[in-house]
């Protein structure tokens, strides 16, 4: 089915937004002007006494939540136990969100019942032409650009399949990146059907995590994503991710570190984690 994601094309699927923040920087948070069909819901993780703007908090359109945890994908977690929208997006407190583009993912939804979960663009990565520019279904291999704020879920099939956010993956966790992506992969492992379209959903302003390629940690990071996401066949992915990254992973010596499992420039040990 082609998606019809005109402004005119009927919408009756809500959109929670939740937009994870920490400590200070609940203090500086913005949000688009209210937008029908869009509800935000701010999720606070160690908020030191850091109140929220007023004129945020006093918007109908807006909730705001304290949690008790920390770590990213906790964050996207309870996101589950306190949205309101049949849609839920997932976003940061630094980022430039656009209303108009989560009702057009909305429109796909209502379009498409047997849609489960989709992607859209930062408006700084939206492809002008080519196969990405165009609606492609998202699996393995191309899934791995997604990022918040271009997830969007239908709650009652994520639910229904049981799923979460791996909390051993994010900012705060263990392995401080590529919670999406382990969380779009166990979503397909377990039958769920997304799509990637052409619609920009937000924008970041600044260099985001996954930008990174020479910090000790993140690499870590990207090796336990992809023993995670891909098991016995992880020794074959890094390789080919090596090859496909290789400009920014560096030179050879740190690429056949990062084939063989090991972090480029530290001492190592084989296959970590």
């Amino acid at each position: 089915m082609i998606a019809d994601l005109s402004a005119d094309a009927p919408v009756d699927l809500s959109v929670t937004v939740a937009i994870s923040t920490i400590g200070e920087r609940l203090a500086g948070l913005a949000l688009p002007a209210p937008h029908p069909g869009v509800d935000y819901l701010v999720l606070v993780q160690m908020p030191r006494g850091i109140p929220c703007p007023e004129e945020i908090a006093a918007r109908a359109d807006v909730a705001v939540h304290v949690l008790g945890s920390v770590g990213l994908s906790r964050s996207r977690n309870a996101a589950f136990d306190h949205a309101t929208g049949a849609l839920l997006v997932f976003a940061d407190d630094d980022m430039t969100l656009e209303p108009e583009g989560f009702r057009a993912l909305s429109r796909a939804f209502a379009a498409d019942p047997a849609l489960d979960f989709a992607a859209g663009w930062r408006s700084d990565r939206l492809p002008g032409a080519g196969p990405r520019g165009r609606r492609h279904w998202l699996h393995h291999f191309n899934a791995g650009r997604v990022c918040a704020p271009e997830l969007i879920v239908r709650r009652s099939a994520v639910e229904a399949a049981g799923l979460r956010f791996d909390p051993e993956f994010g900012l705060g966790a263990r392995f401080g990146l590529g919670e999406e992506y382990v969380f779009v992969t166990d979503a397909l492992k377990a039958g769920l059907g997304g799509v990637s379209l052409p619609v920009a959903v937000g924008r970041h302003p600044s260099e985001s995590t996954g930008d990174n390629w020479q910090r000790a940690d993140l690499m870590r990071a990207r090796l336990a994503m992809l023993k995670r996401v891909f098991g016995r066949w992880a020794p074959v992915m890094r390789l080919l991710y090596a090859l496909r990254y290789r400009n920014r992973i560096g030179g050879p010596g740190r690429l056949l570190a990062f084939a063989r499992g090991q972090v480029p420039g530290q001492p190592q040990e084989a296959d970590a984690p």
